[in-house]
């Protein structure tokens, strides 16, 4: 609206806010002088809008404008002013609903945060809360997967879902936490597949991957430890506790590239490590014995052992048998480490998926790993 003359009367400041809607699509303008001064007012403005193709109503649109007046004139307060919109939600209809049930004293003993629903949705839910007992297990289930589909968004917040199940029985929170784990952990093997498919996945992003879900390394180890840097010169990609023994293993990731791990010399019929694959059992070597170096340093400092440390490496994928044949052999020769391909680590993690039942138990193992308290391995 701007700046009007101090000597303009309310009447026709109300008219300048009305003609200040050229909207074609209004149909109707309906006003009300919500307060009257002697300084501040507050003009709500209600506008039926229609659809511009058929004509007919489509929504109601509410404007409520702070005008202060001055010696110098009438001035809007934009930051003041609200707009509430009828549609998507219908924003105009609850608080309609809120004030005629306020005004009623139908709240006077209720506290907490109030929660608006229509009257016919109201008794909709009502006859499904009757029918709800009567329902198949399998019916039950996939009326709570329609549910879940509808609460896609941040509106719901951790603890309001954790209210929500304070009265389930213990049976039902397992079967819940370890169906929610199952269906992370299942789009998180998916997720992974994709990287080691795509040749420039990097060495970083397999690294954020596998620490966001270290689960996918199996129940052979218990704990991701969240310090890198053990030795003075070197910062390790994950040091992990192992479920057996409680001691610690190194774990460096590299990529999944697509150039051979194995060179095959013909004339000796043999397969040798490849200068891809040198240098990470190099680089792994060496991990190891800065550690053992460092060992006393590391007890003192930490209370973590490091005696006779082990280190796994994974880099590159399976070609054939004879490949996997070959780092199989190598492996046997190799001093505590061990090689293994980014399609073995897939196929770990889809053993740890494939121990659940259909009833979400895990089967042939006792173990509980700390990596999720609800999932054991």
């Amino acid at each position: 609206m701007g700046m009007l003359p101090a000597d303009q009367t309310l009447d026709e400041v109300v008219v300048r806010i009305k003609k200040s809607y050229t909207n074609p699509n209004v149909r109707t303008i309906t006003q009300a002088v919500l307060k009257e001064g002697p300084r501040a007012f507050r003009i709500a403005t209600l506008l039926e809008l229609i659809n511009p193709l058929t004509g007919e109503f489509h929504h109601y649109s509410l404007k409520i404008d702070q005008i202060d007046r001055t010696k110098q004139g009438w001035f809007s307060k934009p930051d003041k002013s609200i707009r509430l919109e009828g549609q998507d939600p219908d924003e105009i209809e609850k608080l309609y609903r809120f004030l005629g049930a306020s005004l009623k004293d139908q709240f006077k003993n209720e506290t907490g945060e109030l929660h608006l629903i229509r009257g016919e949705d109201y008794a909709r839910l009502e006859e499904l809360l009757k029918a709800l007992p009567n329902l198949a297990s399998s019916d039950k289930v996939q009326l709570v997967k329609s549910i879940l589909a509808q609460l896609d968004g941040p509106d719901s917040t951790t603890a309001e879902f954790a209210a929500a199940f304070e009265g389930s029985s213990e049976q039902t929170l397992r079967r819940v936490a370890t169906a929610s784990r199952l269906v992370q952990y299942r789009n998180a093997l998916e997720q992974f597949k994709l990287m080691v498919a795509n040749a420039g996945t990097s060495e970083s992003a397999f690294q954020k991957h596998l620490a966001q879900n270290p689960w996918m390394f199996g129940s052979e180890y218990s704990e991701l430890l969240p310090r890198r840097t053990w030795t003075r010169d070197n910062q390790l990609d994950y040091m992990l506790r192992r479920t057996v023994d409680n001691y610690l293993e190194i774990i460096e990731i590299k990529t999944a590239f697509r150039d051979p791990l194995f060179v095959h010399d013909r004339d000796r019929d043999l397969y040798y490590p490849s200068s891809k694959l040198s240098p990470v059992i190099g680089q792994v070597m060496r991990y190891i014995e800065e550690v053992e170096r460092n060992r006393d340093a590391i007890l003192a400092k930490d209370d973590v052992d490091t005696l006779k440390i082990r280190a796994r490496a994974i880099v590159g994928i399976d070609h054939s048998d004879f490949e996997r044949a070959a780092l199989r052999n190598l492996n046997a020769h190799l001093n505590r480490i061990e090689i293994i391909t980014f399609d073995q680590l897939t196929r770990i993690a889809e053993r740890v998926i494939s121990i659940f039942d259909a009833t979400g138990q895990p089967s042939g193992t006792s173990q509980t790993a700390r990596f999720d308290d609800d999932i054991p391995f």
